[in-house]
């Protein structure tokens, strides 16, 4: 159970004046450590699909407050300390701070979540989706096809272009297999790795195909890269 000074804190900071000015990284500390406090030391869902932007820096601050604090109590001495930086004062009281929904607090926090503008809190450097959905299927690139799940595309890409590299990276450092076993799309992971994609290469984030469709809990795309010569 959370402390009074917590709530009161928790209180001011969803209605703060110095909030819209303050860093992303802040911003997601918070949130991990509010989680943290008021919910439970990790999340319980996979880490969120790697187009979800949102939903992967909320997942990552999560997890990054119970990797890093032993007990609520350190958390909250934490989340104070913070809160403090940002105006609260032990003297603010819990009437004059106003009882809306916590902007820390997105009970939403776990699903997929695409843009929002700065009101959230977050502003665009961590929840505008650089690439939306519906330009993504779409898209007959390479990596487009991958992710709109268009095998038949794909062949008909590969034959055009049989010289094309399957183990490029996007412009967020992801390959073709990387894509397809996020989102688990079986019947691509099985073609690219027939076609010699390379199942060891690591993201930006220095995670394998492999890990990434493990996080997502696509457990037979996770059988069939663990069973790929690499």
């Amino acid at each position: 159970m959370s402390s009074e000074s917590f709530e009161i804190a928790a209180a001011y900071l969803s209605n703060a004046s110095t909030v819209p000015n303050v860093s992303s990284a802040v911003k997601l500390e918070l949130y991990g450590l509010f989680k943290y406090i008021t919910v439970s030391s990790l999340p319980a869902s996979p880490r969120p699909s790697i187009f979800d932007f949102t939903g992967r820096a909320k997942w990552d601050a999560w997890t990054a407050a119970g990797n890093t604090y032993t007990s609520k109590a350190d958390a909250e001495s934490r989340y104070l300390e913070i809160a403090r930086s940002l105006g609260w004062t032990e003297s603010v009281a819990l009437a004059e701070a106003t009882k809306s929904e916590d902007i820390w607090d997105d009970s939403d926090s776990e699903k997929p979540t695409k843009s929002r503008g700065g009101s959230s809190g977050f502003g665009t450097s961590v929840s505008a989706m650089a690439r939306p959905e519906a330009d993504l299927e779409s898209d007959n690139s390479l990596h487009g096809l991958v992710v709109s799940n268009n095998l038949q595309g794909l062949v008909s890409f590969l034959r055009d272009q049989p010289n094309v590299n399957l183990d490029v990276r996007d412009e967020f450092g992801y390959t073709p297999l990387h894509l397809a076993a996020d989102r688990g799309h079986l019947s691509i992971v099985k073609f690219l790795l027939e076609k010699g994609s390379d199942p060891t290469i690591k993201d930006e984030d220095d995670l394998t195909a492999v890990e990434l469709a493990q996080a997502a809990g696509h457990e037979s795309i996770v059988q069939l890269l663990n069973s790929a010569p690499g």
